[in-house]
């Protein structure tokens, strides 16, 4: 019980009104050319910070994907009282996504590789999913911590790497609010 106590914390914490200013969803998802028919993949999506938005674009599938059944709880949740019909909620992992090669036209990772034992491994699973020429969001910390803890954090440069070594080529590169970068990427046949 405390730990689900502790992940809707964790959760208001991440939908406060300040995250929702300086990381406004739907700049990213325009960024990201979410619309009309995509499928779209939300991995790690916790309380559909981006799956919900996503949904309210596209008539396509919306993929919320998480490994917390609390988190998992929450998304179906508000699908439900939402009745967001195109949303499917998933468990699962950004190493071991629950989706076919080739099947969405979008992926979206924010604030989720930094967690990961390997960030490049769940950049080559978004890259599976996707459909030739698909787009994939990536939205991770710029800084370290400033408390001088040792969180994990994938520095902008080592983010392009990852991605040019997965044949990404990356479309456009943003600096929110001095706290966080996204990179759009298409997958390409570069390798």
């Amino acid at each position: 019980m405390e730990d689900h106590n502790k992940e809707l914390e964790g959760l208001k914490r991440l939908e406060s009104q300040e995250r929702l200013s300086g990381l406004p969803p739907e700049r990213l998802l325009d960024l990201a050319g979410v619309g009309n028919d995509d499928d779209v993949l939300d991995i790690g999506a916790g309380g559909g910070y981006f799956t919900f938005p996503a949904a309210g674009r596209t008539k396509g599938r919306v993929y919320a994907v998480d490994s917390s059944p609390v988190m998992l709880d929450v998304l179906r949740g508000r699908a439900r009282d939402l009745e967001k019909a195109n949303v499917e909620v998933a468990e699962g992992s950004a190493e071991h996504l629950p989706l076919a090669d080739g099947s969405v036209d979008v992926a979206i990772a924010s604030l989720l590789l930094h967690i990961l034992q390997s960030p490049e491994e769940g950049i080559r699973e978004m890259c599976r999913v996707l459909k030739p020429d698909g787009r994939g969001l990536v939205v991770e910390w710029l800084h370290p911590r400033e408390d001088g803890k040792p969180g994990h954090r994938v520095p902008l440069e080592k983010m392009k790497l990852y991605l040019d070594a997965c044949g990404a080529e990356r479309v456009h590169e943003d600096i929110w609010t001095d706290t966080y970068y996204s990179i759009v990427f298409q997958k390409g046949s570069r390798k």
